[in-house]
């Protein structure tokens, strides 16, 4: 069926059952909450539009918002914020398999897209934790995720999370002009006016570990000053991934992981409209480099000595006489990836990060639900990492002296017994012998990157009449620094690059009347040229842009039981430092600035007091978005793949039903599609015979690259003592050219028990029926090189104080 058509066949039946009777909203996941340090009631979190209702909702007019509670989050016990977000509809994650983290590479880190862009926005109490200058995932935008760079779970510790926003698209002015996809808003915790503690305590599957502390409350005579700290480990030797080729189950050696945090808030409320916060976060941790899971086919003693004697040495012929050059990659080399199973499991590779944040806000006002403040902020992130291993001692033409004419089959043994690394998965004697005798196992990094933010925020809010008109601008200066230590003299060589930005926005939110809200909106981004300085001295390099970006956003509430939103913006994102050293490979001119459009359409309707329906749709086109595409060059006579702006088509399209059968049983089902579609610009020829499964972009080819239709269900059942939930994620349309199956089934289970009123037992299990499954994919190491983590089953108990 024709894409839009279907979508307009299912937004006509939701526009028709807008005749039913009228009804209170319904939403399964908010049956109450914690609003600054008010309980909010059930009846009372969501507004008459049915936009759910949290301490950053008024910068918003409608859109498309899921918000995951405090309660939601210590019923599930999520352990990090990607578990707690995956069962959002248009929600994919890009994940290796393991923790992830190596500096400059997009693969090797979790990512996040929303409705099919990675270029999504973190937030934490409304503020961006991007820097500018970063490199974290590519200096380039040609291939690789446009993603900021932020790994969502090193942002902070759950312990930490009162709610997180889930926002799709662009559908406030406060979040960027780039921020396309949609923003993820983490708002901290604020200590209450009771004193609680409580201690968290969890161990399960592969000797993984979770230890939480936190403790809140209030001081003073009025107990204006309120605080809230805690502090956490989470822990876990190497995880095990179910192999989506053989069915088998393996352990990811080297996957091992530590990580801490700490967390501090404090504020205090002078009276009712102004107050101070000041907040502090600390989180490091050392994640295991396996870089891949091996693939079990070719898990064995014959298959590694092919695999590592092609990729060392070279190619033999049936005498084993050296005839070939060196194969690399899985594409030649079947099983390739799993050399790098001396990476971590052999010798330690590893990545290490440390964060250090702090946030003072001091608001000096408050109206109609809306915060004037002025924010000062400091980011310092740092990361290293070392990946270390040794595959031969001898070479091709050691091998071509001694063997000129080929060689026996037990005289090839015993040579590659001599010179080439052993079978990880055989005598660990052996393997123990050849990691010692080839420089010993990763120590400590030689090379280090280091991202500063410092920044400052002014914001002024105002009702006049019927405008409530909220004003904001930031200047951030963000620093990259890199550091390394030379093998040779030990001498320590270092640069960095700054680039400072200034963000500001201006909105009217006009209340036209009781059931209509429309909110113009202008951003205006600026965006220094890239400085880098190291021992030659300055350089000023390329980079200086800025650009002007309206929005507008309504929502219409049709009665009491239904609304609508539609919004439309500007988009802006400016290039990445690498991008300004390629060109056109058309026009043979610099790389632009990515630019289009964005659309938002979005129904509610409350079918009746126990079921609700959502449906959201968005658009964006494209007029500048870089890729890599195979172009036809005249000088060459035939296509050749080259980094060009074209022009891009995204559509995305998702629907959410909530109902509650009674006061016992809740569910939530939703249906994401989402699609690309990348078209030739006026003056260039795109290859008619190409096809995105054949793109190394992972921007082109995020069609084969990620499941094409997401089907959630999430049930939960409480009484009294008992709480149970189960979520279904069903992905479907997934590409044979990425993954090991075209549809693969995921459930999480979770069961609480109220021992006493202070203390609560638990089980949460995740990947319940144990599947094989990926969420990402790399042409160079393979399919199924990313497979996902097997069944874990951890125990705990929490207990309040």
């Amino acid at each position: 069926m024709n894409f839009d058509k279907k979508y307009g066949a299912v937004a006509a039946m939701v526009l028709l059952s807008f005749v039913s009777t009228s009804y209170a909203a319904f939403d399964e996941n908010l049956q109450g909450y914690t609003l600054d340090t008010i309980l909010v009631e059930a009846d009372a979190t969501k507004d008459k539009f049915g936009n759910t209702i949290t301490e950053q909702s008024y910068y918003r007019t409608g859109g498309d918002v899921k918000v995951i509670t405090r309660e939601e989050i210590e019923k599930r016990h999520y352990t990090d914020l990607t578990e707690a977000i995956k069962r959002i509809p248009g929600v994919t994650f890009q994940n290796p398999g393991y923790r992830g983290g190596e500096y400059g590479y997009e693969f090797y880190n979790n990512g996040v897209s929303i409705n099919g862009d990675t270029r999504v926005i973190i937030l934490v109490d409304g503020r961006r934790v991007d820097n500018a200058a970063s490199t974290r995932i590519s200096s380039r935008s040609t291939s690789g995720s446009k993603s900021t760079g932020v790994n969502l779970d090193q942002v902070t510790n759950m312990a930490n999370v009162e709610k997180i926003e889930v926002i799709k698209g662009p559908g406030a002015s406060v979040y960027g002009a780039d921020a396309l996809g949609g923003v993820i808003n983490i708002i901290t915790r604020k200590g209450g006016n009771d004193n609680v503690g409580s201690i968290d305590l969890a161990t399960g599957s592969w000797d993984k570990h979770k230890y939480a502390l936190s403790y809140s409350g209030s001081t003073g005579n009025d107990k204006s000053w309120h605080y809230f700290i805690s502090a956490n480990r989470d822990m876990s030797g190497d995880t095990k991934y179910k192999d989506g080729y053989t069915g088998t189950t393996g352990t990811l050696g080297g996957s091992k992981w530590k990580e801490d945090g700490v967390n501090l808030r404090i504020d205090k409320d002078f009276n009712e409209k102004q107050s101070l916060k000041i907040w502090y976060n600390f989180k490091q941790g050392k994640d295991g480099y396996p870089i891949a899971t091996p693939s079990l086919r070719y898990w064995n003693q014959d298959d590694w000595q092919r695999i590592i004697f092609n990729a060392a040495i070279g190619q033999l012929d049936e005498n084993n006489k050296l005839v070939g050059g060196k194969l690399s990659g899985d594409a030649k080399n079947p099983g390739y990836h799993n050399l790098y199973a001396l990476d971590g499991a052999a010798y330690g590779s590893f990545s290490r990060f440390k964060n250090n944040d702090w946030d003072i806000t001091y608001t000096f006002d408050k109206e109609n639900g809306m915060e004037s403040f002025v924010r000062i902020y400091d980011q310092n992130h740092r990361y290293a990492h070392r990946d270390k291993y040794k595959w031969n001692l001898a070479t091709a033409d050691d091998y071509k002296t001694l063997f000129p004419n080929g060689a026996t089959n037990e005289q090839l043994q015993q040579w590659i017994s001599e010179n080439l690394a052993p079978f990880p998965g055989g005598d660990k004697d052996i393997l123990k012998e050849w990691v010692a005798k080839t420089g010993g196992a990763a120590s400590e990094p030689t090379s280090w990157r280091e991202e500063k933010n410092r920044g400052i925020q002014l914001q002024y809010a105002k009702s006049v009449g019927v405008n409530d008109i909220i004003a904001s601008i930031t200047y951030d200066k963000a620093k990259n620094f890199s550091k390394s230590i030379s093998n040779k003299d030990n001498s320590v060589t270092t640069s960095h690059v700054d680039r400072k930005t200034i963000r500001g926005y201006i909105q009217d939110k006009i209340h036209i009347n009781d059931k209509w809200d429309i909110t113009p909106a202008i951003r205006y981004s600026k965006y220094s040229s890239f400085e880098t300085t190291n021992a030659a001295g300055r350089t000023q390099g390329k980079g200086d842009t800025h650009e002007i970006t309206p929005v507008i956003n309504t929502q219409y509430m049709f009665d009491d039981t239904s609304s609508m939103y539609l919004g439309w913006t500007r988009v802006f994102r400016p290039l990445r430092q690498g991008d300004y050293t390629t060109n056109d490979g058309v026009f043979k001119t610099p790389l632009l600035d990515e630019k289009g459009d964005a659309w938002t359409l979005g129904i509610r309707k409350d079918i009746s007091d126990k079921t609700s329906l959502a449906v959201h749709y968005d658009w964006t086109k494209m007029s500048n978005a870089i890729a890599t595409l195979p172009i036809w060059d005249d000088s060459k006579d035939e296509f050749s793949n080259t980094a060009v702006n074209a022009k891009e088509d995204k559509k995305s399209f998702n629907i959410t039903a909530d109902h509650r059968f009674d006061d016992h049983v809740m569910l939530s089902a939703s249906y994401s599609h989402m699609k690309d579609e990348w078209k030739a610009k006026n003056g260039w020829i795109l290859d008619p015979n190409w096809g995105y499964q054949n793109s190394s972009d992972i921007n082109v080819a995020i069609n084969s690259l990620r499941p094409q239709n997401h089907y959630s269900l999430n049930l939960s059942y409480e009484n009294r003592k008992l709480y149970t939930g189960l979520l279904t994620n069903w992905y479907t349309g997934c590409s044979d050219y990425a993954f090991t199956n075209n549809r693969f089934l995921v459930l999480d289970w979770n069961l609480n028990y109220e021992i006493t009123k202070d203390m609560t037992a638990y089980v949460v299990v995740t990947n319940l029926t144990n599947e094989a499954y990926e969420t990402s994919y790399n042409s160079w190491n393979g399919v199924g090189s990313s497979a996902m983590p097997s069944r874990c089953v951890m125990v705990g108990m929490q207990y309040k104080f």
